[in-house]
């Protein structure tokens, strides 16, 4: 697990996870048009990006498995190493180039190509946007710091991030997976992509505080499935010739609305009377 911290301006901030892309070139059926104004809405409102895996659609787990146990020649190898490459670079400059520098990191997905070298197709973009590349998961911590005259005060929102893994076909499925997360690890938002869909949800919770005198005071928690990009049913889909579904459609998968989601933090200490005050960031979601 990787661990990153992020120095924040005292004032409301936005993070746009964004993932399950699964470019496969021109012939693909992402939604590069959406992609892109996602994307570039997101540069002209200084929001930060995080990576949620799954950018290309090149190989799954049991592809890899299957190239490795082929014992292929190397030209064979390389020839599957320049089309991962390729694709990388074509989303890249497609699509995500304008955000460079903006991205807190990028999360390793599914579906990704492991060249000879041993880096990855992840990695090699995660170099590209000018970011880490957060492995299977991550805490992103967000650290906001008070100017000196105000007390020179810090606080953090924790960001708990993973790309997902296993089948989950319900919003309830997908959450549930969250809360379950959410119950052993610390942390203020939990996400995770993979399932293609966007829900979240709010977790209230029950804080003492301990200055005199003592109360109860309320901080939320969010879990959210972060959505993607990739069309699971496409007018008249091809597979060379013969008329054929993608594997949603063939699946009988529920369709998802496209796009992602965005998080809205604002930094809030709340001052009592006679307390001293208390860390309860204000956290919202949009879709």
């Amino acid at each position: 697990m990787e661990l990153y911290t992020y120095d924040m301006p005292l004032e409301t901030i936005k993070v746009m996870p964004v993932g399950d892309i699964q470019w496969a070139g021109d012939s693909s059926h992402t939604a590069l048009r959406m992609l892109k104004d996602h994307i570039q809405w997101g540069v002209e409102n200084d929001v930060w990006f995080i990576g949620m895996g799954d950018y290309i659609d090149h190989f799954s787990p049991s592809n890899r498995a299957t190239i490795r146990a082929g014992k292929l020649y190397d030209t064979a190898l390389e020839g599957i190493d320049q089309l991962a490459h390729m694709r990388v670079k074509e989303l890249y400059e497609k699509a995500l180039a304008p955000s460079k520098g903006r991205w807190l990191g990028l999360l390793e997905g599914h579906h990704f190509h492991q060249y000879k070298t041993g880096n990855t197709s992840d990695m090699e973009l995660a170099e590209m946007l000018g970011t880490v590349h957060l492995g299977t998961s991550a805490y992103v911590r967000l650290y906001f710091q008070q100017a000196k005259r105000d007390g020179g005060r810090a606080d953090d929102v924790l960001i708990w991030a993973h790309h997902g893994h296993g089948s989950a076909q319900t919003p309830g499925a997908v959450l549930n997976k969250l809360q379950r997360v959410s119950a052993r690890w610390e942390g203020d938002i939990f996400i995770m992509g993979h399932a293609h869909t966007k829900e979240s949800t709010v977790i209230d919770r029950v804080i003492p505080i301990w200055n005199e005198p003592h109360r109860l005071a309320h901080r939320t928690v969010v879990l959210a499935c972060t959505g993607g990009f990739l069309k699971g049913y496409v007018e008249h889909s091809r597979d060379g010739l013969v008329p054929r579904g993608t594997y949603v459609e063939q699946g009988m998968m529920p369709p998802v609305a496209l796009g992602g989601m965005l998080f809205k933090i604002t930094p809030r200490w709340h001052q009592g009377k006679f307390h001293r005050r208390v860390w309860l960031p204000d956290i919202r979601v949009e879709s």
